[in-house]
């Protein structure tokens, strides 16, 4: 897939129509010229030339050879579609993109997501409310998605980065954050501390992400293209702060009219320029009004089909990383029985985060994410530190 991904000539679309055609991606490494002519967007006059790139793009030593070398020089993995550790809310989306590199690690609990999104030239409102909001999603178990950029994302990944730092404790969600560059080429370069710091101890507090080589520089086409990544992570969309023309707004069309996800919007001062595009989304009645973390709750919980599917994406991490403590995989419990259920069967009196995690042998992240959908769900309710079943 990666030698696909890298042969110039073939996009995303391409890409699924070739593998669709050929039966696998190794099928379209094998097939003849006049196979691949066959498929939608392939002439078969560009057929043999676009042949012999995949050819050199897959040769020992080529270019796919050499990529996988230089992401684990960066500690970085591709992950292709398809494979376990694809997020599974990206896999159904059009175009989605066949490889992702990945620095730190995709969870499971990631399952239950939003995206924050808007300005770069943002107002102090803006930042502060984005830091704030997503602080208390992360706190929630949410994980909090953005693009890595200078105002309103990084905002976003500040506030959630602090719930994911407290760990296990608290139940922090993480934080993913999604560059419009090659992992090697992060941008903008005053970020890259942040970076670190989300992907460190193996990503225990989030990941990195792109859809592009690793040395790719930062293009403006680039980031139009991976908004669309932005949302497909995500179960919706919240728009903090967004002018006229921001490319926040692409975003929130794609989670509206392309993903079919939940677009949100903060309203802001009824004479700010920055909240004109928040103000539109309301106006126009393809968004929610939200004014905190309550209302942003209330809606997820609305989504029990996209939630329930979306728990059962596996985690992806490097090589002998574990977050288990020494209890049995979760995938091992979750084949007998959803995971919700099985929290749920813990629950014959009041119990801790900790404890749930220890009976149920699945990772404390989980277990937060499972509880907060179940609370949101009005299945289970918090008293102190401890949560209780609801008797419906």
């Amino acid at each position: 897939m990666l030698a696909l991904v890298l042969t110039r000539g073939l996009g995303p679309k391409r890409i699924a129509r070739a593998v669709e055609r050929c039966g696998s991606a190794e099928g379209v490494l094998g097939a003849a010229a006049a196979l691949l002519g066959e498929v939608e967007g392939i002439s078969p006059k560009n057929a043999g030339k676009l042949k012999r790139a995949i050819d050199d793009a897959a040769e020992p030593g080529g270019p796919a050879d050499r990529e996988l070398e230089l992401a684990a020089k960066h500690h970085a993995r591709v992950v292709a579609i398809g494979s376990p550790g694809y997020p599974g809310l990206l896999r159904p989306i059009p175009d989605a993109p066949p490889v992702l590199w990945v620095k730190g690690r995709l969870s499971r609990s990631d399952a239950l997501s939003l995206a924050i999104v808007g300005s770069r030239k943002c107002s102090h409102y803006g930042r502060e409310q984005a830091d704030q909001i997503a602080n208390g999603l992360a706190h929630a178990g949410v994980t909090v998605v953005s693009g890595g950029a200078y105002g309103i994302d990084i905002a976003a990944h500040e506030g959630a980065l602090r719930a994911a730092k407290l760990g296990d404790a608290s139940g922090g969600g993480r934080t993913i954050a999604v560059l419009g560059s090659g992992l090697a080429k992060p941008y903008p370069a005053e970020h890259v501390g942040l970076l670190r710091e989300i992907v460190a101890d193996g990503g225990v507090c989030g990941a990195v992400v792109s859809e592009f080589p690793m040395q790719t520089e930062p293009r403006p086409e680039n980031f139009l293209r991976r908004n669309r990544i932005i949302s497909g992570l995500s179960l919706g969309v919240l728009v903090v702060e967004a002018g006229k023309r921001s490319g926040a707004l692409s975003t929130a069309r794609r989670c509206v009219d392309e993903h079919g996800r939940e677009l949100m919007a903060l309203p802001g001062r009824v004479d700010s320029a920055y909240a004109y595009g928040c103000h539109q989304i309301i106006r126009e009645g393809w968004g929610r009004l939200v004014t905190g973390v309550s209302d942003i709750l209330d809606i997820l919980g609305g989504e029990a089909p996209m939630l329930a599917a979306a728990t059962q994406v596996a985690d992806t991490r490097p090589p002998n990383a574990s977050d288990t403590q020494g209890h049995e995989p979760a995938d091992a419990i979750s084949a007998e029985r959803p995971a919700g259920e099985a929290i749920l069967a813990t629950l014959t009196e009041p119990r801790s985060l900790d404890e749930i995690a220890a009976w149920t042998g699945l990772p404390a992240g989980q277990v937060q994410a499972e509880l907060t959908m179940l609370e949101i769900r009005g299945a289970v309710r918090r008293s102190g530190g401890l949560f209780v079943r609801r008797r419906m």
